[in-house]
């Protein structure tokens, strides 16, 4: 999200109603955080708050898997839509724990987590 050019929360609450009514509630979504370089030097960074306020209109639209990106320890984590219960920790690209059975299930609640898993 780059501030001024498109961090219209209107926008992004439309944008992600689309994706929940065109592609599905379980289609992750990725807001990062700009930071100014090359020919955006002039704009400032994203401010976390609204990378925070994208994630919550994301998930008010029904979307279940939002994340935010280059900021450390900010919602890196997926967790199951259905009970809440951590599914994989992330640290930066690291992942410290996974608790998926095989074929996506959580091990939790038994709810069948989309996506490929291994």
């Amino acid at each position: 999200i780059i501030p001024t050019i498109n961090d219209d929360f209107d926008m992004i609450r439309s944008m992600c109603v689309w994706i929940r009514q065109n592609l599905g509630s379980e289609v992750p979504i990725h807001f990062s955080r700009f930071y100014p370089q090359y020919l955006l030097k002039n704009i400032p960074p994203t401010p976390v708050e609204t990378l925070r306020r994208a994630r919550d209109i994301a998930r008010e639209a029904g979307l279940a898997y939002v994340y935010i990106g280059n900021v450390w320890g900010e919602a890196e984590d997926t967790r199951c839509p259905h009970d809440g219960s951590l599914l994989i920790q992330r640290i930066g690209y690291t992942i410290k724990e996974y608790n998926l059975l095989a074929g996506g299930t959580c091990k939790t609640c038994g709810n069948v987590i989309a996506g490929r898993w291994r």
